[in-house]
């Protein structure tokens, strides 16, 4: 049978064409990173070049011994230690050689350095009157002895006095002033004499050495009388340490506050007019101006009541400097609706003619004023129709409104009561005043009522007594 190669070449068709050859695929270098012992080949082949997730501890066990090895040898060998005079001798193990020299722990032995004097010294800088030039060498003999560690020194001390020398009873601050006085004192002569020349750890020292008895003493004393306390007394000096605390945190919030008052008052003097303030729409500006500003400190540094205060106390004087210190209440409402009036009939009429005959009557106006100004006598301000604010509100509102309400029940109940008493529920002329008395009258009807409630539940139970006790005689 042909094949396919064979009909191509009877009919003269090409032949097929080979197919691009493609290079081999490029070999992966193995990269073989580091074997962990202990880890299966299974398991570290899954992590491949990635760091792995968990620290691998590798097992670290204590190598085996080597049997064969020759066993290292000890030898018992004498051996003197350099830091004792007596010349005794010891003995102890030695692993391998021993090695002929001075003993290893010598170079640790570091004696203190007890100063020496000579009878000249003595005489001239340590000669003292409760000390006798044997008892101080005896002193200093026992200090070189026992390195000084002086509870040893104090328990050892046992100076036998000759018999003309007086008993005395040394106490450890005695033998500490008395050891340190010799050594400054020694410092202090040799160099005066220039046979010494001070170093810098040299002039530590004699700093250091620098023993005051009485503060020892003192020290002790407070140091027993704090160990004495009793729990009471702990608890009673924590108890004043934190009340300490207190006062020391409110006097830092005082200051404080004292510092944010004074920068209020001490605040720059405007050198503005105040004509744009002689309006009550100028007025409702300012106040929104200052408790805007006061907002926006007390988010920064907290509520402050002192400084709430003194916010109050400039929007007062602003207002009052604006309508003039002298001006009466009753006379600057006046002269307010006055330039009210004035102002809007400016804006109407645009002539010159107009505008002249407004400042004339405004000139008029605060003259007048200024000569019937008086000031207003205390309790008198209501007859003037003056009233104070504890804060003022932005824009327009009716005064009715802010008459505080009761709950749903109580209030139908309250103006069944007023309209008994012919009252009317809605206010006809909601003064200040008028609204203080109408809130007055609701809670006045609001106690009676709780009162009749009482007195029905008490009559009603007193009623149901009476039929149990009439019924119980009946039944005899």
């Amino acid at each position: 049978m042909a094949s396919s190669a064979d009909v191509r070449d009877m009919l003269d068709l090409p032949g097929r064409q080979a197919p691009p050859s493609r290079p081999p695929p490029a070999k992966r270098a193995k990269t073989e990173g580091k074997k962990f012992e202990g880890m299966n080949r299974e398991l570290q082949n899954l992590l491949g070049d990635n760091t792995p997730a968990v620290t691998v501890m590798e097992n670290r066990f204590k190598a085996k011994p080597n049997w064969k090895l020759k066993a290292t040898p000890w030898v018992w060998t004498p051996f003197k230690n350099s830091a004792r005079k007596d010349d005794l001798e010891f003995s102890h193990w030695v692993r391998g050689t021993p090695i002929e020299g001075e003993y290893v722990f010598a170079k640790f032995n570091k004696p203190v350095e007890v100063p020496t004097y000579t009878s000249e010294e003595y005489d001239k800088c340590l000669a003292d009157t409760a000390w006798t030039p044997r008892e101080t060498a005896y002193l200093l003999d026992l200090c070189k002895e026992y390195d000084l560690r002086w509870l040893v020194i104090q328990d050892r001390y046992e100076y036998e006095p000759e018999e003309k020398e007086p008993p005395s009873i040394r106490t450890l601050e005695d033998l500490k002033e008395r050891y340190y006085f010799c050594c400054r004192k020694l410092m202090d002569l040799r160099r005066e004499e220039g046979t010494v020349e001070w170093t810098a750890r040299e002039l530590e020292l004699y700093n250091a050495m620098n023993f005051d008895k009485e503060k020892e003493l003192f020290r002790k004393q407070y140091l027993e009388r704090l160990l004495s306390r009793s729990p009471a007394e702990v608890a009673e000096e924590e108890r004043l340490i934190l009340e300490y605390r207190k006062l020391q945190e409110s006097s830092k919030k005082l200051v404080q506050e004292r510092h944010d008052l004074l920068r209020l008052l001490e605040s720059p003097q405007t050198s503005s007019s105040f004509a744009q303030f002689q309006t009550s729409q100028g007025l409702s500006q300012l106040a929104a101006n200052i408790l805007a500003n006061d907002k926006n400190r007390r988010r920064k540094t907290g509520p402050e009541a002192a400084t709430e205060a003194a916010a109050q106390q400039t929007l007062q004087k602003g207002a009052a400097a604006s309508h003039g210190n002298s001006h009466g209440n009753a006379q600057h409402s006046q002269a307010a609706a006055a330039h009210s009036h004035d102002s809007k009939s400016a804006q109407s009429a645009n002539s010159p003619a107009t505008a002249t005959k407004t400042s004339k009557a405004d000139l008029a106006q605060s003259a007048t004023a200024k000569r019937v100004a008086k000031r207003v006598p205390p309790g008198q301000e209501h007859l003037y129709g003056i009233s104070y604010h504890d804060r003022l509100t932005q824009g327009v509102f009716l005064r009715s409104s802010r008459v505080s309400t009761l709950k749903h029940t109580v209030q139908a109940k309250v103006q069944s009561v007023l309209a008994e008493l012919a009252i009317s529920a809605k206010l006809a002329m909601p003064t200040a005043k008028v609204c203080e008395r109408y809130e007055a009258l609701q809670q006045q009807i609001t106690v009676l009522l709780d009162a009749k409630k009482q007195a029905d539940k008490l009559e009603a139970e007193v009623k149901v007594l009476k039929a149990q006790k009439g019924g119980d005689e009946s039944g005899e």
